[in-house]
């Protein structure tokens, strides 16, 4: 029943009376609940205050027990002896706390665990006193202690845990009731402004409310004019008799006709006279279908007035005005549609036949895995038809076999990263094929702009160029085992005939000889040079790197070459600073670079021309600069100088030999120790190779004591499982200024890693139980043992470096069996010396 006006609002007036009394008496009781809240948070912070001194105490005097097991001194035990005093009198607070409750007893069992664990550490003073360190140390050690020392940390914790979960909950409680509080006075004083402005504008709202209704109809129809008018899209609408009573601009725009024009026609006139009797048939079905029906996509052709034909798309519905049935419809022109659908088809017939004429797997895979797009190659690949690759999944074409094996792979590429490796594959014809595969990760857009939703898939056929790399890696190993040993025996042949061991020579037949061994060493220096640069490429070449100063190694070579020099006519000039300069490199490589490029500057240079060596150095890198006073390089051929077999003139190769693989395999170990090369020239003046090292500075030596060198030798843990092995090594450091401990297993080493420190490990590879690389492992997943410089002991080493490198073991250097003593002894040294930088450097 509706109430008179007065009424109501009267009603409303007692309501918020009454509102406010209930939020006064509720605040009340509520501000009597904080009360008791505050109460309960200070004793559970009281609780928690005496249980973190309690186990600081407790924490302190264990300690201080350890520091006196170990250094035996009067002021270590009077200290302890304190701080045992201060648990005393932390455990009577205990006992004197509030009235006992869950808590309260759990922290009067803590209490009678640390007296039992102060009693078993007064007996381990009392044997260290009486039988010395292993006594105590056995009673620390048992299991009783470690039993006593889990149980009260554990009890600590449980009793830390359920203060703390109560105090929370006092705080959650007190936050809850503060709110409620703040709520309900909130609440009251809204609800009784609310009620009054209720009462006041239910006055206005009555009359306001017939102004509006009326407004509304009067626009109601101004506005379903003015969207009509609007839309892009043609609005024809017609009566069920079919004769068209409005039609918007743009549909009067779209078939050429102005408004007068349209109305009074039939609708069926808007389409070719072919179509009109069965659009005709198909309106008058309208008419029978029920009211507020829609009708949409039906795809039909238009006729414009001037009887040009175009699709459009048209969507029928019904609406009521004036007291009738009228019907709509929306009709859009589809004709550049149709022209971008045909060119999407036509452009997607014409990709698919390029990439099904390329020799390589092509596909799309969404982030379902499922194949959107593939290529030929990927069913002949897998000898499967179309429909069974497309919208499959990559384990539905693939197999789980194979799946397995790149499922890895397709999560990276779907996480957004471009993905590349190799895999091999069993093909339709039985054959195994090798692949090298692509995967680019396609990114989505507007929100999605940063995920990947699927990837492209490119994979390209490695098996063919697989094969010759096989047959070129069996051709080096060919050159290397079956020409070096007979050219061997030539050369030392022919150096014999030439040195007279036979007898004079006549002058011709010297002359011959000369000229077959000058062509036999040309020889060896190409077979060098190829071997070279297949090692470089399988990785197989091996560094020793080490400090070394650079300016009496290129004093080495320019001795070494001074006879070549000589030959042609050329002089040779050094150039250093006035300060040592050393670089951290393998001195052998080193010099096998710094000897192409001089001989090669040799080569070019004119009779009675200079070639000149300058060493510089700068703050952090050094640079070798190699001059001649030759030709200079042509500008066509600068861009190739460092490829394979490059040469400026084929004719180079006659006149002034070599093989076109220096100055690759220069670039390729210089880049291997950290260095960089490069060259200046100027047609007809002269040109100068360069390189840059970083420039070697030994680290400073530590301020702070450490016991592990300070005032005594290192010390070096040996891990050797041959005793005879381990023995010499043994008298090895002795000699070489080092101690040394020997452990025989993994195990062994690392209980001696437990109770010593060292500057350094050695490691054999092959150890009984587990192999030296799982142990080393090991260290470098432990904190204190993460550092340490370790050094392999191998019959393989660059076997065992790969495998290393693989893992990023972090081994300082590998050393190859037999041992060569001075080296392993250099190599220790230089170990030590990184530990001790990494030491200091860590202490900074």
């Amino acid at each position: 029943m509706k109430l008179p006006f007065r009424a109501t609002v009267n009603l409303a007036l007692g309501m918020g009376l009454a509102l406010i009394i209930l939020s006064t008496a509720a605040s009340y009781l509520t501000i009597h609940a904080l009360i008791s809240d505050a109460q309960q948070e200070t004793q559970t912070r009281e609780t928690v205050l005496l249980l973190e001194e309690v186990v600081s105490q407790f924490k302190t005097a264990e300690s201080l027990q350890r520091r006196y097991l170990l250094t035996h001194t009067a002021s270590d035990l009077m200290t302890y002896r304190q701080a045992r005093a201060g648990i005393q009198q932390a455990l009577l607070r205990v006992s004197s706390g509030q009235t006992p409750t869950g808590q309260w007893q759990d922290m009067l069992a803590l209490k009678n665990l640390i007296a039992r664990r102060v009693e078993l550490m007064e007996q381990a003073i009392a044997a260290r006193q009486q039988a010395g360190l292993e006594a105590a140390a056995a009673l620390v050690g048992s299991d009783l202690n470690r039993q006593l020392h889990q149980e009260i940390d554990a009890l600590a914790q449980r009793i830390r845990s359920a203060e703390i979960l109560t105090l929370e909950r006092s705080k959650e409680e007190t936050r809850q009731t503060a709110q409620t509080v703040k709520l309900l006075i909130l609440s009251g004083g809204l609800l009784s402004l609310a009620v009054l402005a209720w009462a006041i504008l239910m006055i206005g709202r009555f009359q306001a409310r017939r102004r509006l209704v009326e407004a509304r109809l009067s626009d109601s129809e101004a506005m379903s004019r003015a969207v009509t008018e609007s839309m892009a899209e043609g609005v024809v609408t017609a009566t069920p008799q079919g004769v068209i009573v409005g039609a918007n601009s743009a549909a009067r725009a779209l078939f050429g006709y102005t408004l007068d024009d349209l109305i009074g026609r039939q609708v069926a006139t808007l389409l070719p006279a072919r179509y009109q009797s069965g659009f005709t048939a198909f309106y008058e079905a309208l008419a029978r279908r029920p009211h507020g029906f829609r009708e949409s996509g039906t795809e039909v052709q238009g006729a414009r007035r001037d009887g040009a034909e175009f699709p459009v798309n048209m969507s029928f519905g019904d609406v009521h005005a004036g007291g009738q049935r009228l019907f709509t419809a929306i009709i859009r022109d589809i004709t550049e549609s149709k022209r971008i659908s045909q060119a999407l088809r036509d452009s997607e017939a014409q990709l698919r036949q390029l990439t099904d004429t390329v020799p390589a797997l092509i596909a799309y895979i969404d982030k379902d895995q499922r194949f959107q797009f593939h290529n030929k190659a990927y069913e002949e690949a897998f000898g499967l038809s179309h429909e069974k690759i497309h919208q499959k999944t990559k384990l539905e074409v693939m197999g789980p076999e194979l799946y397995a094996q790149v499922k890895d792979h397709v999560a990276e590429a779907l996480a957004g990263y471009s993905v590349r490796y190799e895999r091999e594959q069993v093909s339709a014809g039985g054959r195994r094929r090798e692949y090298v595969m692509n995967y680019f990760p396609r990114y989505g857009e507007g929100k999605a702009w940063d995920q990947a939703i699927g990837f492209f898939a490119l994979g390209n056929d490695v098996t063919e160029l697989k094969r010759i790399d096989r047959m070129k890696s069996e051709f080096v190993s060919t050159v290397s085992h079956e020409l070096r040993t007979p050219l061997t025996s030539i050369r030392g042949s022919l150096g014999l005939v030439w040195g007279g061991v036979t007898g004079e020579l006549p002058e011709k037949a010297k002359a011959l000889v000369g000229i077959a061994k000058n062509n036999c060493e040309r020889l060896i220096r190409l077979i060098n040079d190829i071997l070279d640069s297949e090692k470089i490429e399988s990785g197989k070449m091996r560094f020793e790197i080490q400090p070394v100063e650079l300016e009496p190694l290129m004093e080495q070579v320019l001795a070494a070459n001074e006879g070549f020099a000589a030959q042609h006519q050329v002089k040779l000039v050094l150039r250093t600073g006035s300060h040592p300069v050393r670089v951290n490199v393998d001195s052998d490589r080193l010099t096998q670079v710094a000897t192409n490029l001089l001989s090669n500057a040799i080569k070019f240079s004119p009779a009675q021309g200079t070639v000149q060596i300058l060493v510089r150095s700068g703050a952090e890198r050094v640079r070798v600069e190699i001059s001649d006073e030759g030709p200079g390089i042509p500008q066509e051929f600068r861009q190739h100088i460092f490829q394979k077999f490059s040469q400026a003139d084929a004719s180079d190769t006659r006149q002034r030999g070599g093989t076109g693989l220096g100055l690759n395999i220069s670039k390729a170990m210089l880049e291997r120790m950290d260095g960089s090369i490069g060259f200046t020239t100027e047609q007809n003046v002269g040109t100068t190779f360069f390189f840059e090292l970083p420039q070697w500075k030994e680290a400073p030596p530590v301020t702070a004591p450490m016991s592990l060198y300070a005032g005594a030798r290192p010390r070096i843990l040996v891990c050797e499982d041959d005793p005879d092995v381990a023995q010499l090594i043994g008298m090895m450091l002795d000699k070489g200024g080092f101690d040394a401990d020997v452990a025989h297993t993994a195990a062994q080493a690392r209980d001696y890693l437990k109770m010593e420190s060292y500057a350094a490990m050695t490691v054999d590879i092959k150890l009984p139980q587990e192999n030296g690389l799982d142990l080393i492992a090991g260290l470098r997943g432990d904190k204190r043992t993460a550092g340490l410089p370790v050094v392999v002991l191998s019959v393989t080493p660059e076997e065992v470096q790969l495998r290393a490198e693989r893992r990023a073991l972090a081994i300082f250097d590998w050393l190859e069996k037999p041992l060569d003593e001075q080296h392993m002894i250099d190599c220790l040294r230089r170990a030590v010396r990184s530990g001790r930088a990494r030491q200091w450097k860590d202490s900074l």
